[in-house]
């Protein structure tokens, strides 16, 4: 990549950030003025998922896509939200990127309401167990508030204590330290890291085990504000590493 490449990968980024910035002021805002209502509506279940998010109020979410898309100057019915939004729910996605991702960060933004009911209520600490045939709703990668998988792992200063990250509600919970986060696999001989200096700080996990690969950052070397963008910012490792399991899965074909 020459010198200038790179200066337009930059300016790229930093304008997808500022636009980002500007969209999650926006919900930060919502959820000041908002919050308490949309909040005085939720119901928890008595497990986990406490909170999935297709029981979350449809009504806050289109009222928080549509501030959203006012915040981007981009003028849409609300009946035309509801349509979009009925449409994604069948499986059928014809929104235009932009719009999808702000639709992504508004459901972000109501499900930030669930994960601090979660933790304002307070519930038992639990075990969640490598992923199984049998329980996989009780996997470690599965968030205990609103069910949607997670692959970020946070190692949390100061003494590295490892927690998965939920990236829809934000919500964390603790793990084990080490091996696999998909099957429990230990064997170190199976489990690969692979890192990339544009990138310090954090390493992606590959498991030959189970096959299944999962990024984890070092909050004692990386500080990050924000776990999404910082999960956005650095998706080139996740293609990397899913470029790396195939050229490894070509090669055992070819041994074999």
């Amino acid at each position: 990549m020459t010198a200038k490449s790179k200066l337009i990968v930059a300016e790229n980024v930093e304008q997808a950030y500022q636009k980002y910035r500007q969209l999650r002021l926006e919900v930060d805002a919502w959820r000041q003025e908002r919050g308490s209502y949309w909040q005085a509506s939720l119901s928890m279940s008595d497990e986990s998922p406490y909170l999935p998010i297709s029981e979350l109020p449809q009504d806050a979410i289109i009222e928080l896509w549509q501030r959203l898309n006012l915040s981007a100057k981009v003028e849409i019915n609300d009946s035309d939200l509801w349509e979009m939004w009925e449409q994604l729910k069948s499986g059928n996605n014809m929104m235009e990127a932009e719009i999808a991702t702000r639709l992504q960060i508004a459901v972000n933004g109501v499900a930030k309401l669930a994960s601090q009911t979660v933790n304002e209520k307070g519930v038992p600490e639990q075990k969640y167990n490598p992923r199984s045939s049998e329980h996989p709703e009780k996997s470690v990668v599965a968030c205990p508030v609103c069910g949607e998988i997670s692959i970020l792992a946070v190692l949390t200063a100061p003494d590295g204590k490892r927690v998965m990250h939920c990236n829809t509600c934000n919500f964390e919970w603790p793990v084990q330290r080490t091996g696999c986060l998909y099957c429990g696999s230990e064997d170190s001989k199976k489990l690969f890291y692979l890192k990339n200096e544009a990138f310090p700080g954090i390493e992606m996990g590959v498991c030959q085990v189970c096959g299944q690969y999962f990024k984890e950052i070092d909050g004692r070397m990386l500080y990050a504000a924000d776990y999404f963008w910082e999960d956005m910012r650095t998706l080139p490792l996740n293609y990397a590493t899913e470029r790396w399991i195939e050229e490894q899965v070509r090669k055992d074909n070819q041994i074999n």
